[in-house]
């Protein structure tokens, strides 16, 4: 198997998962257009560009994310021929190259990256230039993955895992080879008599084309056909994939267990939300960042790119519903922010807020008691400033008693 090929890695099951996982999760969250900060230093929701609208000829913006994301993670590069410009000279579209087909080196009197591919005739094409370098003729978009200083060219993980890997394919075809026989004789033919070496290469000519037959075997002169049979385990086949799958992860900052592998250590997480969290701050907010910043210098004026990773750390209705009243209740958002971004839904009418006075005050409130919310203890402040009741029954509260009553 060569490694260096694009697509060999992937039949390694550890390797297509951890490739699959990151690239699946990355394309299906949302990414969202802004305008640099106001004079208020908030960022403005701006309208997609065409680029984010349909990056490729022919792909979407999730398929175009998911493309990059495979050729970074396994080629520790993603590039891309700028298809078009608009009317102020930024790109609307970036075709995604293979990188197995892309020469990239360094000129060494100017200093300046040289790309170099085969265009679809087979002649080989000229020299061109990443469009961050500001020459004439950049027309090559290009993301690196893990870099070192003084390299332009990313470097992959598979690179570093490559002995790793070497394992994994080799115990495979050992384990191929050994079902199939290759690698140890399938049965032994014993006998209590004298055998030259004429006879015993007419037995085994005659018990192979027989078995081969499938024909019933007749044996005589003393002669037991003892088959070979091991488990896998004894030959730690299972056990050897397993450890190579877990080492496998790690290149890739995947928790083991995420693909079924063992992690070697006992920590584990109290829910899915905690595990999607330490997936997006270990895993995922990297490389979410780096196609940040390699977008940005595609977008025109004060325009950048974020992803919401909200989408990665969906809660359930309470605990949603917990974390709205907390954010009213430390008054950083209205109702009607809450309504139009988490609810969809619009701004409460006149009839609607008449309506929703008439709920009594002392309804028991989802979250609330976690929450310290106190929804009916006006009367309370009123009649004990700074002391609440934590009974929520809209009784006054006892008065704390003092160092003599004590």
């Amino acid at each position: 198997m060569n490694l260096a090929s694009i697509d060999s890695p992937m039949a390694i099951p550890a390797v297509w998962g951890c490739v699959a996982l990151i690239a699946n999760t990355i394309s299906m969250l949302p990414l969202e257009t802004f305008k640099k900060k106001n004079d208020r230093g908030v960022a403005l929701r701006a309208d997609d560009p065409p680029l984010l609208q349909k990056p490729g000829s022919d792909l979407t913006l999730s398929e175009w994310i998911h493309a990059a994301m495979v050729s970074v993670l396994l080629r520790g590069n993603t590039l891309g021929q700028i298809g078009g410009f608009d009317s102020r000279g930024y790109p609307n579209s970036v075709n995604l190259l293979n990188p197995d087909t892309v020469g990239i080196s360094v000129n060494r009197e100017t200093g300046v990256v040289e790309y170099r591919f085969t265009d679809p005739s087979g002649k080989p094409g000229a020299v061109h230039h990443e469009w961050r370098s500001g020459l004439a003729n950049a027309d090559i978009w290009h993301m690196r993955g893990m870099m070192m200083p003084g390299i332009p060219i990313g470097l992959s993980p598979i690179a570093y895992a490559a002995l790793t890997l070497g394992v994994d394919v080799n115990s495979r075809e050992f384990a191929g080879n050994f079902f199939e026989g290759s690698q140890m004789p399938k049965a032994v033919l014993e006998t209590d008599q004298e055998v030259n070496q004429s006879q015993a290469q007419t037995i085994k000519d005659r018990i192979t084309a027989s078995m081969q037959g499938r024909a019933p075997i007749v044996l005589g002169a003393g002669l037991k056909f003892v088959p070979i049979t091991i488990k896998p385990n004894e030959a730690q086949f299972l056990e050897t994939q397993g450890v190579t799958g877990a080492q496998v992860c790690r290149f890739f900052s995947v928790a083991p267990e995420m693909l079924g592998y063992p992690a070697g250590h006992s920590m584990t997480y109290a829910n899915e939300e905690q595990r999607s969290l330490d997936f997006l701050k270990y895993c995922v907010g990297f490389w979410l960042r780096r196609i940040e910043d390699a977008l940005y210098q595609l977008l025109p004026g004060k325009q950048f790119v974020k992803f919401e990773p909200n989408e990665l750390l969906r809660t359930d209705a309470m605990t949603a519903a917990s974390i709205r009243l907390q954010e009213l209740a430390g008054k950083l958002r209205t109702p009607t922010e809450i309504r139009e971004q988490d609810l969809n839904l619009p701004e409460m009418t006149e009839e609607q807020k008449e309506e929703i006075n008439l709920v009594p005050l002392d309804m028991n409130v989802i979250g609330g008691s976690k929450l310290g919310v106190k929804v009916n203890n006006t009367y309370n402040e009123m009649q004990n400033p700074g002391v609440a009741n934590p009974s929520n029954t809209g009784k006054p509260a006892e008065p704390t008693p003092g160092e003599d009553e004590k």
